[in-house]
């Protein structure tokens, strides 16, 4: 798995019988480095978080609920653009809020996959 490991106390996911949260994601590599522009933190950002998934056996189509968090909510159409390639339809369901990040992050996305999904 190629996702950073979180220094504060939280874990990147939590599993119940049915479901696995994952932790925000956010669009910085292993080596640290975050990727510069909102396209290409979004796209690092959802590969991070299926990275996480993949460790429970799941992937970006057990995923039915997101919430994306945008330090700027002028990057609306700019962030659809790559989470619209990343996930199929039906999509999940999501939530969208702008809110103060830290440093250079520009966007961060949470997610519930659902280990059994019924179309």
């Amino acid at each position: 798995m190629n996702t950073p490991k979180p220094s504060p106390p939280y874990s990147k996911t939590r599993e119940t019988d049915s479901l696995v949260f994952t932790a925000g994601h956010i669009g910085r590599d292993s080596d640290g480095q975050m990727k510069e522009g909102l396209q290409s933190q979004t796209e690092l950002a959802l590969q991070n978080l299926e990275d996480s998934l993949l460790r429970h056996g799941l992937n970006r189509a057990n995923v039915v609920r997101t919430t994306v968090y945008l330090a700027d909510m002028a990057h609306w159409d700019e962030m659809n653009e790559p989470y619209r390639a990343f996930f199929e339809e039906p999509f999940p369901a999501r939530s969208t809020v702008s809110v103060g990040l830290p440093g250079d992050v520009l966007i961060e996305i949470d997610a519930v996959a659902g280990k059994a999904i019924v179309q």
